[in-house]
């Protein structure tokens, strides 16, 4: 964490205040000693080294870390740092390439970047390796891993007469053949991290974000007060990546590209945003995760079963049919039927002319409902080796509460799916009655179950085979319990997950 202490004014009117920054990786706190600024605003100031422009989108609560007391606290949504003057205005525009560190990804490449050793006469020594860069993507944009060293600027801040670091990491480039803005920046940044915060498991925050605005002279670096984790609260002691480099044998291009491509469809964007928001550094009920984890299965389904398009397309020749089916039960056959299913159920509901209308609607658009919740679930289950279906009855068998024993395995399935659909249902709309509802021992089984059906969906989003997907999670070391039943005889967790000839390298 650093803090920063100075005086910034609010861009435009010259009068300066006391106030303090704080940056934590990729959280941010700004508080300034002037009246509190209701709309977006950027602050420009210094802490005697260093030139920062704050933008804010008004007040926020106050954070756990600050020290400037009778001061305003404003919600951050990034800050600018230059060595020298900045544009005026709420827009950083112009960008021309940004580069950032993530760094897990040294752990994905399984790499030494530098090394010790002692030469032929006894002396102790040390150096850097050299590797080649790794494209991801050849345009639009243009992303690249490079191996950068840094031990030369390592040098301007120790005593190099007694020590010297080195010091050669991963950095990401982002090149864009026209001008991106700072919008665009958080959006690559976003499908980057959560690229590999698939392939390891788990990525903490983007660090070190540096800024080419096509000025030779000034230099840049952005903070983003944005949360880019994903999974940090479920590291396990034995953590180790999920893919590596070496397993992955010369598919990365193909794979980033296939996620670059679903990240920017609007048709999927909401159910991979809010599965990576349940995922955040932040604490959740896991009454909410189930819900969420079952939001986002029904959504997927939803899409590429293509429902949403259908009813769409039916919606004009529903409004149709209603007329016919009012007509139809006001005949000598349908009048007294709904008459009496009416009287027995709502008695002060009449059966007159205004309700025979709504009782018409209620039956045209129950066409649209007629793929059920749990049949979405058994439907994406199995496409990918029916891992829910596989832990139904070690689920089932845990509850304390009401403990039902059924005669055969299919009926312990039918149980669970209807003990999911259930708690979703529970918890989502409030019900009253408490019926079909997992019990708190059960929940965290059947949010991993959820969590590795949707993990296998996201990596055939990747490109990969479903195969694939099976080898890299029955080795998650968070889902080791509910994916071991996956596995086949003579398979390990070093297994290459891609075989493909040297040869062929270059065409993979």
């Amino acid at each position: 964490m650093k803090r920063y202490l100075g005086t910034w004014e609010k861009e435009g009117t010259g009068n300066p205040k006391v106030a303090e920054l704080i940056v934590d990786g990729n959280s941010i706190e700004f508080y300034h000693g002037d009246y509190s600024e209701p709309f977006n605003c950027a602050f420009v100031g210094s802490d005697g080294g260093h030139n920062y422009k704050v933008f804010t989108n008004g007040p926020g609560n106050v954070g756990v870390n600050r020290t400037l007391t009778h001061s305003t606290s404003y919600r951050v949504a990034f800050v600018l740092q230059q060595n020298g003057e900045f544009e005026l205005g709420m827009n950083v525009k112009g960008i021309k390439e940004f580069s950032f560190i993530i760094p897990e990804i040294i752990d994905w490449l399984q790499l030494k970047t530098v090394d010790f050793g002692i030469d032929a006469t006894q002396t102790l020594t040390a150096f850097e390796y050299k590797f080649p860069s790794l494209v991801l993507k050849e345009n639009c944009p243009r992303i690249e891993l490079r191996f950068e060293s840094e031990t030369l600027t390592k040098v301007l801040e120790s005593d190099s007469r007694t020590t010297i670091v080195l010091k050669n990491q991963p950095r990401l480039f982002v090149s864009y053949e026209g001008d991106a803005d700072i919008q665009q920046v958080v959006d690559d940044i976003e499908i980057l991290m959560q690229f590999w915060g698939l392939m390891v498991g788990h990525v903490s925050t983007a660090e070190d974000i540096r800024l080419n605005l096509g000025d030779e002279k000034y230099r840049n670096w952005l903070y983003l007060n944005r949360d880019f984790s994903y999974n940090l609260l479920n590291i396990g002691i034995m953590e180790k990546p999920r893919t590596s480099l070496e397993k992955i044998d010369g598919k990365l291009v193909e794979l980033f590209s296939h996620w670059y491509d679903f990240c920017i469809d609007k048709t999927f964007e909401l159910v991979r945003r809010m599965f990576f928001d349940a995922n955040k550094k932040r604490q959740l009920y896991a009454e909410d995760i189930l819900v969420e984890y079952v939001k986002i299965l029904e959504g997927y389904h939803l899409r590429i079963s293509c429902d949403e398009e259908v009813a769409t397309k039916l919606h004009d020749e529903i409004k149709k049919s209603e007329k016919s089916i009012k007509r139809l039960i006001f005949t000598d056959d349908g009048k007294p039927l709904f008459t009496q299913v009416l009287e027995q159920s709502v008695p002060e509901w009449k059966f007159n002319s205004a309700h025979a209308s709504k009782i018409a609607e209620w039956i045209a658009k129950g066409f649209l409902g007629r793929i059920s919740l749990e049949q979405r679930l058994t439907d994406l289950d199995q496409q990918y080796f029916n891992v829910i279906s596989l832990n139904a009855k070690k689920i089932c068998e845990l509850a304390r509460e009401k403990q039902v024993e059924y005669d055969n395995e299919s009926d312990y399935i039918k149980a669970f799916y209807r003990y999911i659909v259930g708690t979703r249902n529970y918890y989502a709309h409030y019900k009253r009655d408490r019926v079909n509802v997992l019990e708190p021992i059960q929940l965290n089984d059947t949010i991993r179950v959820l969590k590795a059906l949707l993990l296998m969906i996201f990596y055939s989003a990747m490109g990969m085979d479903k195969e694939i997907t099976r080898k890299i999670i029955i080795w998650d070391s968070e889902l080791h319990f509910q994916t071991q039943d996956l596995r086949k005889a003579g398979e390990t967790s070093d297994d290459i997950l891609y075989n493909i000839e040297k040869g062929d390298e270059q065409n993979g």
